[in-house]
């Protein structure tokens, strides 16, 4: 199971003149319940970050589900129009007490990122001009019918950065009960000097959680995406 969810994710990050990404998710279990997904879209990008509720196998699998609607689902929609089909698609199945929360962001050649936050932390825009939290959206993925969705248009510069992440990075705790919270990742990102890569920022953020929770065991999925925009073409 371990073996065919990691099939599920990205082998390699895209590699594209416009921006670069990067991710990785280090499992609590043997199948983790976070999961994430590029999307090539018509010489756009796309990219899903998800966290779905509960550990094991059955989250697995619903993850699974989700990157599955995503796939089929997206080419041709919005941010928001998407994670709706992905809701009424959950809800017609009655999982009783399964939800997900998404971010999900389609990036165009000329710095146009369009987004849809659903109930997922927000993630950090970080620029010249300063720090964004992304938080337009709607409710968690799957337990609410009448659940409507928006979506947010943020035109970025070249450098700007988008750090993604799970709940597993911000709530992850020290042997003192504290959380590593959004600051620290600042702390870290905002350390590093622009040429960095994504993926390197990536390694950097998950290193600095393990060195903050040193000797307390995993608590839950790790995941960060990063996504950085290097202008037009």
């Amino acid at each position: 199971a371990y073996e065919f969810q990691q099939g599920l994710l990205p082998t390699a990050p895209p590699a594209h003149p416009y921006f670069s990404a990067a991710a990785e998710m280090v499992p609590c279990l043997s199948i983790g319940d976070d999961f994430f997904d590029y999307l090539d879209l018509d010489g756009r990008f796309g990219f899903v970050l998800g966290d779905v509720s509960g550990k094991g196998a059955a989250a697995g699998l619903l993850g699974a589900r989700v990157q599955e609607i995503f796939a089929f689902r997206a080419p041709g929609s919005d941010p928001a129009t998407t994670i709706a089909t992905v809701n009424t698609a959950m809800v017609k199945k009655g999982l009783e007490a399964r939800f997900v929360t998404l971010f999900y962001g389609i990036l165009t050649p000329n710095g146009e990122l369009t987004y849809c936050n659903a109930g997922h932390n927000p993630p950090l825009l970080i620029s010249k001009h300063g720090v964004r939290r992304l938080a337009t959206g709607g409710l968690i993925v799957g337990l609410f019918e009448e659940a409507t969705y928006e979506q947010e248009v943020v035109t970025l510069s070249p450098g700007d950065t988008l750090v993604t992440f799970s709940d597993g990075v911000t709530e992850a705790s020290n042997g003192d009960g504290i959380e590593f919270g959004d600051e620290r990742i600042l702390e870290r990102v905002q350390a590093s000097p622009s040429a960095i890569e994504p993926g390197e920022l990536v390694a950097q953020v998950i290193a600095a959680v393990r060195e903050f929770t040193v000797g307390e065991p995993q608590g839950d999925d790790i995941t960060v995406l990063v996504v950085r925009y290097r202008g037009g073409v």
